[in-house]
């Protein structure tokens, strides 16, 4: 057998040329594109236009011109490692960064993905011969590369530097820049695979990996010519100088032989054992490739999941005057045709037809398919997913198959999109180019993202980045439409999980989630329980109450600042607008003025103004710190005088406490509205209405008439439930009361993390130069941590707020403000006409579930998707499916363009322990936690309970004895403990372990 490397054409390339392109042996020019699929969902017709009409169209003119051709491979095989082991050690490198101990939870995310997904790969090779160019001009340089090359010691294994045929490097760009412009008219989503900063050659790397994928390293990259830093030792006794130079790309490609089976229906090459199917002729029905794709995707549930690769080329026919000697051949046989066979006759004439078609091409046509078993695998498993390859392909149209090529490494070669210049074992076959264009495997939903912290899947196993916080998007908006049962609790807590562990940054993020009920405790839980003992204050659970001791003011305000920054007003406004709940179109003009002259009232750089003054017992902590800092109080001091005296000393968070009692207060916008001035420019009516409503407030609502003694402290994860003050009955007074605690709720954590640089020259703080000094320092400094922190703040069943006007405007103004500190909001809604007005603005949208067509129609007409997406949501989406996890409809707005595409959801028992919203479910857990770290706790549980649940141990605990729920958690975790050996119990970190 000759040597392997005589069947791949390739032979150099010029490290120097920008242009991604590679010689092989005669001159030709191959780029290498790779193709990710559509765009969007799209209908099976609306692709089919697509490909036919706006891909092969656009190509058309240039495969009518001999000289040019192009090969297209779709390879599925259950080779992800190349996938998976980059995006998990990412995941292990952010959380140890961050100093979260989740090993249980990335090692499970590797074992689900590797369960469920295929690496898929479309390549198209586009290939220009000398014959597209000049005829003269690439005569006369052959002649003249020859002759250089000739001059040169004899070399005929060296990797020759004289390939590259400058008569072609137009028509062939022109060839590439057309294609990719068809693909993009296309709506399909390809890139040139071009040389990296450091010359690594992606393109050929994908070639090699083809048929040596286990002797491919991760990285691997040819020698361009004139590379070799050791030439070789000459072993030979002539005057070949070939070990002095580079070897051809072909021989660097092909470094293992192969071995053919004595039947010819197998092949061992690189620790693979291939079997192949060659397309003798082709289908009588044309049909998409997903059909094949579907059939074969099948078969590998009987074949342990059948890996294969399809490939087709399209060659121009070389034959200038094709025009003029097809015809004459169709005119001999339809004189034999007509009378005898009206298929033939038919089929003829619609072949004669295109022949002067303008924007059609007669191309030449071959398919070549190949499958194979990897290295440990039974070598019988070839035999049969050869016979699920060559039925699944007859089945396609009804082609005709052949298993046995005469030279099966040929063939082998020929079935990798870039090896070779020319198919010649699967006989070809004249169609037209748009016939043929049918076939092609584009019929696939591009991936959004290329990079991301959560990785998910489509519903037949590509995996797909998702992305928060991407470049590509304009605003950070998420909205998530969820039926109860849908897994909306699942997915937002896995989100919330990778996003805090494994976002960008050495540090934790800001993420704050305003929750009503406790499905967020267990991502909070998680995320405290990682954390070394002495940082666990940094993730925080609370539930505040409508009482005094969990006071926010509303009116609070960054730190310094006497009156608001726009944003700040904003919310401001927005708040006492829901809170007066005054319908009179005046109030939208007498609001603005109530919170322009309370600020004035409070401030100590106003003229005519009443500061707040000092009074010991207050705040003991405070008065502590006078003390001990020896800040003389004497007289009538103003709080601001204090928070200035801190700020001064640099003890920040003493100051911003001061300041709690130097704002205003809803007292004091009380004060406001009675002032002579407010009654001149007011009618009496509003100015008594709203009097009546502020009174009504402070009496209903303690907890926002009252300084702030909510302190979330240095928290930065953080969940706020506000089950205790949230209504659930359905009134506009119950949507009015939620709304209220949503915003203060987002008020508390916003105030930490919200701003950017810009506004520090905006702030009303003291002029004095060093004062004023001392707070741009420490904004300065703030700012800078907050810009490098990615932040984020959900906002779960947000229906209950009813949609209320004022806070749909609020997120409409963070969603716009929040991008320039780097804030994403996610709500989440049972109602769709939540979102009617967010719609357009939402950067994504996630639907978990749609189970009639009127809901489906009303999705159609919020998130304004066409048909196509709508019978996608009807066939993919229906919730939760065991442990096939949740399909999910998802929209990405980005710069460019809208992107649709169906996703799924599946998590392993270690995430749905740690995520669990079943309380006793929870109280299992936790009490496992508190024995031993997280890491361990949750192998544990996964092991004995991989389902998820406990509840069945808990009904037979429960029902022997009486028990409080707490001794129940603690007898089913004695008896987990005792029923796993020693052998079986992952190792105790100790290191880990609350104290």
């Amino acid at each position: 057998m000759r040597t392997a490397d005589k069947f791949c054409d390739l032979a150099g390339f010029d490290p120097e040329r920008a242009e991604p392109v590679v010689y092989a042996h005669d001159g030709s020019q191959l780029t290498l594109i790779e193709i990710d699929g559509t765009r969007s969902i799209v209908s099976p017709e609306d692709y089919l236009h697509n490909v036919v009409e706006r891909f092969a169209g656009g190509i058309a003119q240039i495969l009518k011109r001999p000289g040019h051709q192009i090969t297209i491979s779709y390879e599925s095989s259950l080779n992800t490692a190349r996938i998976l082991d980059p995006f998990v050690q990412q995941q292990g490198r952010r959380a140890r960064q961050k100093g979260l101990a989740v090993e249980a939870l990335i090692e499970e995310g590797r074992t689900v993905l590797e369960g469920r997904t295929r690496a898929e790969t479309i390549l198209l090779a586009a290939w220009t011969r000398p014959s597209a160019g000049a005829a003269d001009d690439v005569r006369k340089e052959q002649k003249a590369n020859r002759k250089a090359w000739q001059e040169l010691p004899p070399a005929r294994e060296a990797q020759n530097p004289f390939l590259r045929l400058g008569s072609l490097d137009g028509v062939h760009g022109a060839f590439v820049r057309r294609i990719m412009e068809a693909l993009g008219e296309a709506r399909l989503e390809g890139r040139v695979l071009s040389p990296t900063d450091k010359g690594r050659r992606r393109d050929l790397e994908q070639i090699r990996a083809a048929v040596l994928y286990h002797e491919t390293p991760d990285g691997w990259t040819p020698y361009g010519p004139g590379t070799r830093r050791y030439p070789g030792a000459k072993e030979r006794h002539d005057d070949d100088v070939s070990e002095f130079f580079t070897p051809t790309v072909a021989r660097q490609i092909m470094t293992s032989n192969a071995q053919a089976a004595s039947n010819m229906r197998a092949l061992d090459m690189g620790g693979r054992r291939y079997a192949l199917a060659v397309m003798r002729m082709f289908p009588s029905t044309i049909l998409p490739f997903n059909r094949l794709l579907e059939t074969l995707l099948e078969a590998t549930s009987k074949t342990a999941d059948m890996p294969f690769r399809v490939c087709f080329h399209l060659e121009a026919l070389r034959d200038g005057d094709i025009g003029f000697r097809l015809r004459k051949v169709l005119a001999g046989l339809l004189g034999f045709a007509s009378p005898t066979n009206k298929n033939l006759f038919r089929a003829l004439r619609e072949l004669e037809d295109v022949v002067d078609k303008d924007g059609e091409a007669i191309v030449k046509g071959r398919v070549i398919a190949t499958t194979w078993t990897e290295p440990g695998e039974d070598p019988g498993l070839l035999e049969r997913r050869r016979s699920y390859l060559m039925s699944g392909m007859m089945t396609w149209g009804e082609a005709v198959m052949t298993d046995a090529p005469h030279n099966p490494l040929r063939a082998l070669c020929e079935t990798v999109a870039g090896m070779t210049v020319q198919a010649e074992v699967p006989p070809g076959s004249i169609a037209p180019l748009g016939d043929l264009a049918a076939l092609l495997p584009f019929h696939r939903t591009a991936p959004i993202f290329r990079q991301g912290q959560t990785m998910l899947t489509t519903p037949d196993g590509k995996p797909v980045p998702y992305e928060a916080l991407s470049a590509e998007q304009l605003f950070w908006l998420t909205l998530i439409y969820a039926t109860p049962g849908s897994g909306k609790s699942v997915l937002m807590n896995r989100l919330n999980v990778e996003f805090a562990a494994f976002g960008t940054g050495a540090v934790l993020p800001f993420l704050a989630v305003i929750d009503v009920g406790v499905s967020s405790s267990g991502f909070i839980e998680l995320v405290r329980n990682a954390l070394p003992p002495e940082r666990r204050y940094e993730a925080l659970y609370v539930r505040p109450l409508n009482t005094p001791d969990y006071a926010v003011n509303p009116f609070d305000l960054g730190l310094g600042r006497r009156t608001p920054l726009e944003r700040e007003r904003t919310f401001v406004e927005n708040f006492l607008t829901t809170l007066l709940n005054v319908a009179s179109p005046e109030v939208a003009l007498l609001i603005p003025r109530l919170v322009t002259r309370v600020y004035q009232l409070k401030s100590d750089l106003q003229f005519s103004s009443s500061p707040a003054i000092y009074q010991p017992n207050i705040d003991p902590e405070l008065d502590r710190l006078i003390a001990d800092h020896q800040i003389p109080v004497t007289g009538k001091v103003q709080w601001w005088r204090l928070v200035d005296t801190f700020v001064e000393r640099r003890l920040y968070t003493a100051a911003q406490r001061a300041q709690r009692y130097a704002m205003p207060i809803l007292e004091d916008l009380a004060r406001v509205i009675s002032e002579p001035m407010m009654a001149a420019d007011f009618t009496p009516e509003l100015v008594r209405l709203v009097q009546r409503s502020l009174e009504s407030a402070i009496e209903k609502f303690p907890m926002f008439a009252r300084p702030t003694r909510l302190d979330l402290g240095e928290a930065r994860v953080v969940s706020i439930d506000v089950q205790d003050v949230a209504l659930r009955h359905k009134s506009p007074e119950a949507e009015r009361n939620n709304a209220l605690m949503f915003m203060i709720a987002r008020h508390v954590y916003l105030s930490k993390i919200s701003g950017f640089s810009e506004e520090i020259p905006k702030m009303d703080v003291p002029a004095d130069e060093a004062l004023r000094g001392e707070y741009v320092r420490y904004w300065e400094a703030r700012y800078h941590e907050i810009a490098e922190t990615p932040k984020r703040l959900c906002m779960d069943e947000y229906h209950l707020t009813g949609g209320v006007e004022t806070i749909a405007s609020q997120v409409k103004s963070d969603a716009r403000e929040g991008r320039k500190w780097g804030l994403e909001l996610i709500l989440v809604s049972q109602l769709l006409a939540d979102f009617d007005t967010l719609a357009d603005m939402a950067s994504t949208v996630m639907v978990l579930n749609a189970d009639s067509n009127e809901i489906r129609e009303q999705a159609r007409k919020t998130f304004g998707f066409d048909q196509a997406v709508k019978s996608a949501l009807e066939r993919q989406v229906h919730g939760p499916q065991g442990r096939r996890g949740a399909n999910l409809l998802a929209r990405f707005k980005l710069r460019e363009e809208e992107r649709w595409i169906v996703l799924n959801n599946a998590l392993g028992p270690r995430m749905l322990w740690a995520l669990t919203t079943q309380a006793q479910d929870r109280l299992v857990r936790d009490e496992l936690y508190r024995r031993m770290a997280v890491n361990e706790a949750l192998r544990i549980l996964a092991i004995r309970f991989p389902d998820g649940t406990a509840i069945e141990a808990w009904g037979r605990v429960a029902a022997l004895a009486r028990f409080g729920e707490d001794r129940i958690a603690k007898t089913i975790v004695d008896g987990v403990l005792g029923e796993i050996s020693s052998d079986d119990r992952p190792p105790i970190d100790r290191s880990r372990t609350a104290s």
